[in-house]
């Protein structure tokens, strides 16, 4: 088992992967939930969700939660990442920019504007998760 430096930790993350984002709860364990994300150096993961999920609540309360990355094949990965939360409700325009660049990411420049023409009309927020703290390694290599 071995740690990754700060640059195999980035390239990672920034790669195409599902995450999975932890928010505490109270008398229950932690919602997990699967979610798409961008990441940069600069501003960390952004995530969007609908503003008035349970997800983007429990966020708005707490103000802090953990993303785990993974990579599912040897050598197995992971990077799990800890800090505050920002969260901001988007505007029709920024709302479209965001889904359709983060639906790009993971579909394809052409399935990924689709995704985002089609997608359901509701209030979205854009959660920023600004790591404070990281964890990763690598495994049987």
């Amino acid at each position: 088992m071995s740690e990754m430096s700060e640059t195999e930790r980035d390239i990672f993350v920034a790669d195409v992967r599902i995450a999975v984002l932890a928010i505490e709860r109270k008398q229950k364990g932690p919602l997990c939930a699967p979610v798409w994300y961008r990441y940069s150096s600069a501003s960390g993961f952004q995530i969007p969700m609908a503003n008035e999920s349970a997800k983007a609540l429990l966020l708005r309360r707490h103000g802090f939660a953990t993303l785990c990355v993974q990579h599912e094949q040897l050598p197995y990965k992971y990077v799990t990442a800890e800090g505050p939360v920002e969260i901001k409700t988007l505007n029709e325009a920024e709302r479209y920019e965001a889904i359709r660049d983060i639906a790009s990411r993971y579909l394809g420049t052409e399935a990924g504007k689709s995704y985002a023409d089609n997608f359901p009309d509701h209030d979205e927020a854009l959660v920023t998760l600004t790591p404070r703290s990281w964890n990763s390694n690598v495994l049987g290599n």
